[in-house]
């Protein structure tokens, strides 16, 4: 059988001719293996490659010295990404699509750390180390916003009273926890205790600053507090981020290529 089917490959290949498609395609046998020769060129048949970089400084510079007429760029919002195609061609010149730059906006530490902040319960201590931690970005406000120090506010979140039939206080240290005994139903906090959080911060490299409004809630149906940041308006703020980082890659590369928002496949 070994002999039969090397006696039928090599006469497919004697015969071998392209066949009547649109797309060029020709028949060979199974066995048979492309071997591309353009390593062993002196240089490449046609330049190809993909800059991946989440510096919007950097993208826009190697975008607009790389760019031609035949340029499209592709903005995601949703991912904050932006992806540029340098061969892609049009339906009349189609070109492979392999030549890219790719942009992914990162998010910074300190925007990194307040989504983790407002997307978890925290105990006393989890909060005040987060704002002793974070103090350069924060200012604590009381119920009718007057501004509180910071140290005073990490204190006030150590030392929560919860009254319930029993009244338990908490006091959290590094080393220690203590609780005292006594009566009644709500959470009631130590003096300067802050009823919201501002955060001030750069949400991705190359974006504007924002303030995000941080509201704090004292949660009393365990042994002990349990607190909560609740973002305001962190729907709006995302949806702002992503108009922000269109027009930013407008700004830094729209004149150069054809901008179209939506995510670009090759098929």
């Amino acid at each position: 059988p070994g002999a039969v089917q090397l006696i039928q490959d090599t006469a497919v290949l004697a015969n071998a001719k392209a066949l009547d498609t649109f797309t060029p395609s020709i028949a060979l046998p199974a066995t048979v293996n492309v071997v591309s020769l353009e390593k062993f060129q002196q240089t490449r048949s046609r330049f190809r490659g993909v800059l991946e970089t989440s510096s919007l400084k950097d993208f826009s510079e190697y975008v607009q010295n790389q760019a031609d007429g035949n340029t499209s760029g592709f903005v995601n919002s949703a991912d904050m990404t932006c992806s540029v195609f340098f061969n892609l061609g049009n339906q009349d010149n189609p070109g492979h699509g392999d030549f890219r730059a790719n942009l992914t906006l990162k998010k910074t530490a300190a925007f990194l750390a307040l989504e983790r902040a407002a997307g978890s319960k925290h105990t006393q201590k989890e909060l005040s180390d987060f704002v002793e931690d974070w103090a350069p970005n924060l200012t604590a406000l009381t119920p009718d916003r007057a501004e509180i120090d910071l140290r005073r506010a990490a204190g006030a979140i150590r030392s929560i009273t919860i009254e319930q039939a029993r009244k338990s206080e908490h006091i959290v240290g590094d080393m220690s926890a203590s609780r005292s005994a006594m009566d009644q139903i709500e959470a009631k906090s130590a003096d300067g205790l802050p009823a919201e959080l501002l955060f001030s911060v750069i949400p991705y490299e190359g974006l504007q600053a924002q303030t995000i409004q941080l509201r704090v809630a004292v949660l009393t149906g365990g042994d002990q507090p349990v607190l909560r940041l609740r973002w305001i308006g962190e729907a709006q703020l995302r949806e702002d981020l992503a108009q922000e980082f269109k027009q930013v890659v407008a700004e830094e590369v729209g004149e150069a290529i054809d901008l179209t928002i939506g995510y670009f496949t090759l098929a």
